[in-house]
């Protein structure tokens, strides 16, 4: 996770221990909304619950992917670096939203950075945790990784929809 000077994710709750309101934090996400309640307790196991403070980085562009998150409060920005210049806001995340989910997968470093811009609550998968959910329960893991197809094309689709505007 990011550091510097920036304030730090604080951890507040991991998988059995907290399981109660990782669930209730899973079943607020829009994209776990067909979900039954089963697989969303296997899930907790795999997850962990964290604080970010307004203004922490949550991760940095070019940073090796380590992680994904789904907002559950709060506000992020996504930012990307221009040509040396001040990083541009892409979009603000709004709770119920996930990022990192392209890295964790691909493997690539971080396409941009991701801001805390109000004090924010996330559920974090680390990629290694992403593998052994897939592992240990396979029909869980095709549906995650089919609700992450989705989530990427439609944004491809925004974004080709937002590209075409500008030519």
């Amino acid at each position: 996770m990011a550091t510097g000077s920036t304030p730090q994710l604080t951890q507040i709750g991991f998988g059995g221990n907290f399981k109660g309101e990782v669930v209730s934090m899973l079943e607020n996400n829009n994209m776990f909304t067909d979900f039954e309640r089963q697989e969303l307790r296997t899930l907790a196991d795999y997850c962990q619950a964290y604080l970010a403070p307004i203004g922490t980085i949550v991760f940095n562009e070019g940073e090796q992917s380590s992680y994904l998150c789904l907002l559950v409060e709060g506000k992020l920005s996504v930012l990307k670096d221009s040509d040396g210049e001040k990083s541009k806001k892409l979009v603000d995340v709004r709770p119920g939203k996930t990022i990192g989910e392209m890295s964790v997968i691909d493997g690539l470093p971080y396409s941009a950075t991701v801001k805390a811009t109000t004090d924010s609550k996330l559920i974090l998968i680390t990629k290694e945790n992403f593998a052994k959910v897939t592992e240990d329960h396979p029909r869980l893991g095709v549906k995650i990784l089919w609700k992450f197809s989705q989530l990427l094309s439609l944004r491809l689709r925004q974004t080709s929809g937002k590209l075409i505007d500008l030519l």
